[in-house]
């Protein structure tokens, strides 16, 4: 189960009472009423109403700050009432107490009923075979439905994320899965062996076959009245589930009712091509009679590879676990057994091939990172499990979820350092080429080249930055100077710098990197030049672009005076201004940059220190200076090299004598005066 970094951020609530919270001036959200009956595992509840329909029952959630929510799918299911699915009322962003800063708030409908497990627990509610199907099995089926004609997967099945939506306890609903990344609140027993090996950011969306799967394990659990493999840790249920299959796992200790044997072995087969999809669900409904689902076993050897004090039969369990002692597993890996066991013992001479192949590519580049250890357990572990998710240094994703993934690195270590490295070794590219192809993964492995393309990059508006918010289009902006009010859309960046000049030390430039890189996603502009005057080592250059790129965005988006920004990025201007040679003309600038302040248009300060006229007039003047000057350095050379004519000599001499004359001349007259003073 994914550890909830809302209890990181949040921290004990306010005693003092605090006011309603207002969104979108219709609904209020008050943070001194939890409902943690309502809460999810990444997002808290709190009571909630519709001033101009006061009658409605509504809560919201609450979502982790830095965690990115499923934009996507809100947008599409607003206000849509979908049978089987909690209603999505409203969402955005609020200033949320509590926590200090601005977050994203979800508005559901209120499900009456509750939680199901919950009244299960309290005798109120009781679940048996006979009625499973339409009480269960068919309202999440036709969720699902509804999810899959919008090209959305729910992706957060299970028995806790259960409603009923009215008094009678009748209509059950799934409850919410927009909060936080697609599996990332699923414990690991609902999730697909390969994408449950993920990392809780980096599991994606996936195909509606995840869903059925968790369905299925949500019917088992049901069925049975509690967790069937609650003596397994992780270790285990991974063994258990690669080697004996998660039907076996989940359901060979029990009894499952006849009618019910069919459907749940077509839910939880381990493999993807065979794994019952919502038609073959939709017609087991019917009562259509679907193909009996043919076990494929799991690839074993009969002579163990042990490793780190585990024997195991399968190269997916040896896989997972050699990213788990990654040291250990690069020293065995390079002994040479590995590859023996895999020829001999799994009769799988392309895999073992493969391996002998990285050993001795890691022995001829000894001082590349691409020997190290940490790449060569990277490789080793997509050659043994090809299904898997790419491991890398601890941080574990399936291709579809890298942009979340990046995401959750940041919010949980403020580090992404491990996350760049993987783009940067190509590691992605090394998963690729062990799949079969398709068009899914051609349009994954196109995103993973463009994200090389960015990461090589190390200006402004490119590098890691960049890569978070292309692949995290509802993620706010992470600059320090405006994190605090949760800004998605470029709309909103330049009234919270403008916001931010009164709180911030404006000796800072008010642009970083994680805000060039989200100006540069989210922009629709062409700002390459902006971006190549910002990565100038030039510090008036880099002002120049600075200025130009933010008045661009204020005169494109049309947005309101910004007297603060400009009074910022006024008093930054100084080494711009400097780059006018004449006096004067810096003078007038500096003199008329407050008044245009008063103004709160960037697009009039830049038009002042850019001016065309004044740039050629600058520059016509100092190029007739710099001819004068050069004129008469010639003159005075030329004169101490006894260049000139006779005549220019003759000339220049009565010239330098006449002005001699003339000081003598003052010199007496200033005398004779001085004299008569005194007497």
């Amino acid at each position: 189960m994914a550890e909830s970094p809302f209890e990181m951020v949040n921290g004990d609530e306010a005693p003092a009472r605090q006011r309603p919270v207002l969104l979108h001036d219709q609904y209020l959200i008050y943070p001194d009423s939890p409902l943690g009956d309502l809460d999810s595992l990444s997002a808290k509840a709190y009571a909630a109403e519709d001033r101009r329909d006061l009658g409605s029952k509504l809560f919201a959630l609450i979502c982790t700050p830095g965690l990115p929510p499923r934009e996507r799918c809100m947008s599409i299911l607003r206000g849509e009432k979908l049978p089987g699915l909690l209603p999505l009322v409203d969402r955005g962003a609020v200033d949320w107490p509590p926590l200090g800063q601005h977050c994203m708030a979800v508005i559901y409908e209120r499900p009456l009923g509750g939680r199901l497990v919950s009244l299960i627990a309290s005798g109120e509610i009781q679940v048996n075979e006979y009625d499973i199907q339409s009480r269960i099995i068919e309202p999440l089926a036709q969720a699902l439905l509804s999810l899959d004609t919008r090209n959305i997967r729910h992706r957060s099945i299970r028995p806790k994320n259960l409603f009923f939506m009215d008094d009678e306890k009748e209509e059950l609903v799934l409850g919410d899965f927009m909060t936080a990344p697609a599996g990332f609140d699923q414990p690991i027993v609902f999730e697909t062996i390969e994408r449950g090996m993920a990392s809780p950011g980096g599991r994606g969306e996936g195909e509606a076959s995840e869903d059925l799967y968790a369905l299925g394990v949500t019917l088992v659990f049901l069925i049975q009245g509690a967790n069937p493999v609650s003596n397994l840790n992780d270790d285990g249920l991974f063994k258990s589930k690669i080697e004996q299959g998660s039907y076996a796992t989940l359901c060979g200790k029990t009894r499952i009712p006849m009618a019910l044997l069919e459907p749940l072995r077509g839910m939880l087969s381990d493999d993807p091509e065979a794994r019952w999809d919502l038609h073959k669900l939709e017609h087991w409904i019917d009562g259509k009679r679907q193909s009996p689902i043919q076990k494929k076993p799991a690839v074993k050897s009969d002579i163990p590879f042990s490793f780190a004090g585990v024997e195991h039969n399968t190269p997916r369990t040896l896989a997972r676990s050699f990213t788990l002692s990654r040291a250990e597993a690069a020293k065995t890996i390079k002994e040479g057994n590995l590859a023996m066991w895999l020829r001999r013992g799994i009769g799988d001479t392309n895999k073992a091939d493969a391996v002998e192949t990285t050993v001795e590519a890691a022995k001829s580049r000894q001082n590349s990172a691409l020997a190290s250890d940490e790449f060569i357990v990277a490789k080793i572990s997509i050659i043994l499990d090809p299904d898997g998710p790419i491991r890398y240094k601890g941080l574990s994703f399936m291709p579809d979820a890298y942009g979340p993934a990046l995401a959750v690195e940041l919010l949980r270590r403020s580090d992404v350092q491990v996350a760049a490295e993987i783009i940067a070794r190509e590691i992605p590219a090394i998963w690729f080429a062990y799949q079969s192809g398709g068009n899914e993964s051609a349009k994954h492995e196109k995103s993973f080249r463009q994200l090389h393309g960015f990461l090589k990059i190390h200006d402004p508006g490119y590098g890691i930055e960049r890569c978070l918010y292309e692949f995290n289009p509802s993620l706010p902006c992470q600059s320090p100077l405006v994190i605090q009010d949760y800004i998605v859309n470029i709309e909103d960046l330049l009234p919270a710098l403008d916001k931010a000049a009164n709180r911030v030390d404006t000796k800072l430039k008010p642009l970083d990197r994680h805000l060039v890189a989200f100006i540069a996603s989210r922009f629709e502009e062409d700002i390459y030049s902006h971006l190549k005057a910002l990565a100038s080592p030039e510090e008036e250059t880099n002002l120049i672009g600075m200025l130009n790129l933010l008045a661009l965005m204020q005169w494109h988006l049309k947005t309101d005076s910004l007297y603060g920004l400009c009074s910022w990025v006024g008093g930054l201007l100084g080494p711009a201004i400097n780059t006018y040679f004449n006096r004067t003309t810096r003078h007038e600038i500096e003199q008329e940059i407050p008044s245009l302040v008063r103004q709160g248009s960037l697009t009039e300060i830049f038009n002042l220190i850019e001016s065309a006229e004044k740039r050629k007039q600058d520059k016509d003047g100092y190029a007739a200076a710099t001819a004068e000057f050069a004129a008469a350095e010639g003159e005075i050379k030329a004169v101490e090299e006894g260049q000139l004519s006779q005549a220019e000599s003759a000339i220049q001499s009565g010239q330098q004598a006449a002005a001699m004359t003339s000081v003598i001349i003052a010199m007496i007259v200033i005398s004779i005066l001085l004299i008569n003073e005194i007497w």
